[in-house]
C-alpha cells in the first residue's frame, strides 16, 4: 500500500482533482496537489477541499487535500501525477525536479503527443510514465469538479520499465478507478488522440455536446479527421484500421454524447486549449498531406483568440 504523502499530484483541474478523489477512496490520507494560484489555494482551504460532484450517484464529497503553490516545493513523491493541461507542461518541469523522489515516477497524463516526449527529455533518469485518461470530468470552480463518468486510466512507461505503478493499481482500484499497467502505451496514445481529434475541436467549433459528431455532417469530418490520424500513425509504425477506428470513436461519443469536452471548456473559460498537441501534431506530421487537421487547429487557434478577449 502507499503510504502518505508518496502520491503528489500538479494541476488541480478537472483531471487532477478527480485522481484526488479516487486515492482519496482508495485509503490515501494525505495528498498533495500543487497550483499555480493563491487564489485556488485559498478556495481549496476554504471548502476544506476540493469538492468533487460524482454524477453517478448525485453525491458530493470533499477530498481533503493539501493545497500548495508551485514556487514552494515542500514534499519528497514516489509518485508525481502531472494533470495540467499539455500548453502548461513546461512551466511544471521545475518543479517536477524539485519533488520527486530518486527511484521515483513521473505519470504524464496530458491530451495528445508533445508533453510525454518533452519530460523524457527533460528527464532522461527518471522513470517517465503516460497515462491514458478514460473518464469525463469538468472544473466548475477553483475547489469545485463534476465527474460526469468513466471509470479507466491506461499507463505505462516506454523507456525504462515501471513496475512501480503496480502500486498505483492497487490504491485505485481500492477506490474505484481501474487503473491498468500495459507495455504498449503508444498504441492506446494512438487510440485516444483519434478520439480527441475528432471530437474537441468539432465540439469546440460548435460549441456543443459531443452528441455532434455524431450529426451526417459529424460522422463525415469524423471520416476526413480520421483518415490522417491512420497516416500518421502509419509513419510512427502503427497500422489502424480507419473503418474500426472510426466505429470507436462514435462509438465513445455515443457514449459521451451529453458531456462537453475539455476543449469546449477551455475555448468557454477563455483558456488555451490543447489544439497544437492533437490536431496540429497531425498537421505537422503530415505536412501538406493533413489538410483537414491543419484547417480545424488554424480555427481554433482563432477561436481561443476571441474567447480570450470576450472573456
Amino acid at each position: 500500500m502507499i503510504s502518505d504523502k508518496k502520491v503528489c499530484i500538479i494541476g488541480g483541474g478537472a483531471v487532477g482533482s478527480v485522481l484526488a478523489y479516487f486515492l482519496h477512496r482508495g485509503g490515501v490520507t494525505e495528498i498533495p496537489v500543487y497550483y499555480a494560484t493563491r487564489e485556488s489555494i485559498s478556495e481549496v482551504e476554504k471548502r476544506g477541499g476540493i469538492v468533487v460532484l460524482d454524477k453517478r450517484s448525485g453525491l458530493e464529497y470533499v477530498v481533503p487535500v493539501i493545497p500548495r503553490h508551485y514556487s514552494q516545493p515542500s514534499d519528497e513523491c514516489l509518485f508525481v501525477l502531472n494533470a495540467v493541461k499539455a500548453p502548461d507542461v513546461p512551466l511544471t518541469l521545475d518543479l517536477v525536479s524539485r519533488i520527486i523522489t530518486e527511484n521515483g515516477v513521473l505519470l504524464m497524463l496530458q491530451n495528445g503527443f508533445g508533453s510525454l516526449e518533452l519530460a523524457e527529455e527533460r528527464f532522461p533518469e527518471v522513470k517517465v510514465a503516460c497515462g491514458v485518461v478514460y473518464f469525463a470530468a469538468e472544473r466548475l470552480s477553483r475547489a469545485r469538479v463534476v465527474y460526469h463518468g468513466g471509470d479507466s486510466v491506461v499507463a505505462g512507461c516506454r523507456k525504462k520499465p515501471c513496475e512501480e505503478l503496480r502500486s498505483l493499481v492497487v490504491v485505485f482500484k481500492a477506490g474505484g478507478l481501474d487503473f491498468r499497467v500495459v507495455d504498449n502505451i503508444d498504441h492506446y496514445r494512438w487510440l485516444k488522440l483519434a478520439v480527441n481529434a475528432v471530437i474537441n475541436p468539432l465540439t469546440a467549433i460548435t460549441r456543443s455536446k459531443n452528441s455532434i459528431v455524431l450529426e451526417e455532417e459529424g460522422v463525415k469530418l469524423a471520416e476526413l479527421i480520421i483518415g490522417e490520424v491512420c497516416e500518421a500513425a502509419k509513419k510512427h509504425g502503427y497500422e489502424l484500421d480507419p473503418a474500426r477506428l472510426l466505429k470507436h470513436v462514435l462509438r465513445i461519443a455515443e457514449v459521451s454524447r451529453d458531456n462537453y469536452s475539455s476543449m469546449v471548456q477551455d475555448i468557454l473559460a477563455g483558456r488555451r486549449t490543447e489544439i497544437d498537441y492533437i490536431n496540429g501534431f497531425i498537421a505537422r506530421e503530415l505536412g501538406d498531406r493533413g489538410l483537414v487537421n491543419y484547417t480545424l487547429t488554424k480555427i481554433v487557434k482563432l477561436l481561443e483568440k476571441t474567447s480570450k478577449r470576450s472573456s
